[in-house]
């Protein structure tokens, strides 16, 4: 027989035996155009509930949880909130297209098998940037680092070395975010802009430390001796801070949150114009220190308050209070180079705020102007759980000021330059704390410059202007 013969024969019985081997099979209730079942990211997808199917898996995507990768960690999030979502109609119209029409030899297969023959299809996503950029402007703030300046152990004598910080670039990981993975746990990482330190390592070499800008000595030896250890826990965090060209000195961020584990104790504080303990008595006089020799070095006053009376370690008008992430004393350094905050001990019971690296534009001086003058009143307490013929005078009175501060420069060549801030010290009243049995009329007379007595039973006080116009507490 001719090779051509032979080659006719033999399809002629793979047909014969082909429609015997199909005769034999049972029917197929799915036909031979389309398989039996789809598969959609491991999931066997319905052909008959395909609707259902996909909305549920929507949901689920929704709420799938994915990570923004940082450098200290990963942040939970979820699709939805970063504008990921399942696209549906491209999803149901990519299981269409994908499924693949039955031949002749996979119906075979299928059949032979009795199992079903499953197309495997991958999901389609939509990505919504504006939905991710929301979420990403609110928690910028957050993951934003501030730089820290190199600065100047003085009493180690070494450098130490700056540290950059970084902003979060938002469209940068927005971008990150529309091309990464879409799967569970999928993790995505963050991008930052980095932002140098004002002073660098290298700035330091040129910073001339025996050129004194200005200094302010205050003497806390007549203050409780509670005080003393927030005193030098505040000085060991501000000593050899460095501030360069027009950068803001944060005394709060300097210093850092007055705590037990940071070395603070308590000691007196003001509260509601009389003296009672509290975490951290004693900075508000680091705080003067730094704020006078700001003053006398030509600084420019960013944010600042005075006490609410007179401190008694500092003149009118150079004092200044602060409260641990409510109220802060920041001053400017306007110069165009570095300077190094020196503070230290010269003595026992002597703090020194020194300002390095430059000498002074000219003679600096700091004027008062008293506008006017409140007087104080006597309060007198009735404490039961004291004797009953006790005395006991709690807290000296204090008249207040309302004060302008003039500050002067005179400059090499003759010209000067002024401007001014004001300062209000409200009265402080006298108070008396007796017992039951104390006449409050047999108690000493009142002292010069006190108008009147005011009486209170223990459980709440007379109102005062402290009380209508000033925060509650002052360290």
């Amino acid at each position: 027989m001719r090779p051509l013969g032979l080659l006719c024969a033999a399809f002629a019985l793979g047909g014969l035996f082909a429609g015997v081997a199909l005769a034999a099979l049972p029917p197929d209730k799915g036909g031979l155009e389309v398989p039996q079942a789809v598969a959609l990211e491991g999931r066997e997808a319905p052909r008959d509930s395909l609707d259902e199917f996909l909305k549920a898996l929507a949901e689920r995507v929704a709420e799938r949880e994915a990570f923004i990768a940082l450098p200290e960690g990963t942040l939970s999030v979820r699709f939805a909130e970063l504008g990921i979502e399942l696209d549906v109609r491209a999803t149901e119209r990519a299981l269409r297209a994908g499924t693949p029409r039955a031949t002749l030899l996979s119906t075979l297969t299928r059949r032979l098998q009795q199992e079903p023959q499953i197309a495997e299809v991958s999901a389609v996503y939509a990505f919504d940037p504006d939905t991710s950029r929301e979420l990403l402007t609110r928690l910028a703030p957050a993951l934003r680092r501030d730089p820290t300046n190199a600065r100047l152990d003085l009493t180690a004598h070494r450098k130490i070395d700056d540290q950059p910080g970084r902003e979060l670039d938002v469209g940068e990981t927005v971008a990150a975010i529309a091309t990464g993975e879409r799967s569970e746990t999928a993790v995505f990482e963050a991008r930052f802009i980095p932002i140098q330190a004002a002073v660098t390592a290298d700035a330091l070499t040129a910073v001339d430390v025996t050129r004194v800008l200005s200094s302010f000595d205050t003497d806390f030896s007549k203050k409780p001796r509670s005080r003393i250890p927030n005193i030098h826990t505040a000085v060991h965090y501000l000593n050899g801070v460095v501030l360069g060209p027009n950068e803001i000195l944060s005394f709060n961020r300097s210093v850092g949150p007055r705590t037990y584990e940071r070395g603070f104790r308590e000691a007196p504080v003001i509260v509601q114009d009389e003296l009672e303990p509290g975490l951290g008595g004693g900075v508000c006089q680091v705080a003067t220190a730094v704020f006078a020799a700001a003053v006398l070095g030509g600084f420019d006053i960013v944010q600042r308050r005075s006490h609410s009376r007179p401190s008694g370690y500092a003149p009118l008008g150079l004092d200044a209070t602060v409260i641990w992430d409510e109220m802060d004393l920041k001053v400017r350094n306007p110069y165009p180079s570095p300077v190094i905050v020196h503070a230290y001990f010269p003595s026992e019971m002597v703090l020194r705020v020194e300002l390095l690296g430059r000498e002074p534009p000219g003679e600096i001086r700091h004027h008062l102007t008293v506008h006017e003058k409140h007087p104080f009143y006597r309060r007198v307490v009735v404490k039961p759980e004291l004797s009953p013929d006790k005395v006991d005078r709690r807290q000296k009175g204090n008249a207040g000021y309302d004060v302008s501060s003039i500050v002067r420069t005179t400059f090499e060549d003759g010209t000067s330059k002024s401007r001014t801030y004001a300062s209000k010290y409200y009265p402080v009243p006298e108070v008396y704390w007796i017992g039951t049995a104390v006449d409050p009329e047999s108690l000493p007379p009142l002292p010069e410059g006190a108008t009147h007595v005011e009486l209170a039973d223990g459980q709440s006080v007379a109102e005062s202007a402290f009380e209508r116009n000033e925060p509650e507490r002052s360290n």
